[in-house]
């Protein structure tokens, strides 16, 4: 493979990664329902039972939560590529920005394993058991929600974190002007929001019954997108970004 060959796909790979990556996230994440009060009151049986069935009513829920759970693994695969483009000089800010990627996207899918999967397992011992004779089945579901609320919260913090340490590391050699520049900037509203959010405790217990959840998701599936759109103009090493 010729030195041009090489370059182009380290440009182009990591590019299609991402790209792909917000498209299925954005694609997917769109006919997830909105997860609020209209279920009942949160932490109720009610809650619970309204949420188990609306998870039974969805012949899509495995489907979509597929989606959902890959993109930030697209994500990370694209980052790693991406990472080796950025300035000599920010490799350290590079290297802790993969790895917490890499970190919050594994937490990603096991929240969404437990939800996309188990969820509708436990949905249905619900719905089998019947009101009045399912308070284990329920008491179940409501742990298996409660982990996969936790974990999203980490999830999401790391992924924040992850894009705010690579937007940092982005504008280092980078010029003030570049469309490169343009995205690590907004990289870093993108990526403190959902740190701030959590450290306030609007994420609690989970991001995903938050009336900000919505925004939050959309905002990150497009500046991976828009990533995606900047890394075949990134040159490697002390050249930094063009």
């Amino acid at each position: 493979m010729s030195f041009a060959q090489r370059a182009r796909m380290e440009a182009w790979l990591p590019a299609l990664l991402l790209v792909t990556g917000s498209l299925v996230f954005l694609g997917t994440g769109r006919h997830h329902p909105i997860i609020d009060a209209s279920l009942g009151q949160a932490g109720s049986d009610e809650f619970f039972r309204s949420f188990a069935a609306q998870m039974l009513h969805m012949p899509n829920w495995e489907s979509i939560h597929l989606g959902i759970l890959v993109g930030p693994v697209l994500w990370t695969l694209g980052v790693a590529g991406t990472a080796r483009l950025i300035a000599t000089q920010a490799i350290p800010l590079a290297d802790i920005g993969k790895t917490a990627l890499m970190l919050g996207a594994g937490l990603w899918t096991i929240a969404f394993v437990l939800d996309g999967y188990v969820g509708p397992r436990l949905a249905q011992a619900i719905a089998t058991a019947g009101v009045g004779a399912d308070a284990l089945p329920l008491r179940t579901f409501a742990i298996n929600q409660f982990t996969m609320a936790r974990l999203g919260m980490l999830a999401i913090v790391l992924i924040g974190a992850a894009v705010l340490v690579l937007s940092g590391g982005m504008l280092v050699g980078s010029r003030l002007r570049s469309w490169q520049a343009v995205v690590a900037r907004l990289g870093l509203l993108v990526g403190g929001w959902p740190v701030i959010a959590a450290a306030q405790g609007e994420f609690s217990p989970g991001p995903f019954t938050s009336p900000y959840w919505s925004l939050t998701a959309l905002s990150l599936g497009l500046w991976f997108l828009l990533l995606g759109t900047a890394v075949p103009g990134m040159r490697r090493g002390d050249q930094g970004l063009l």
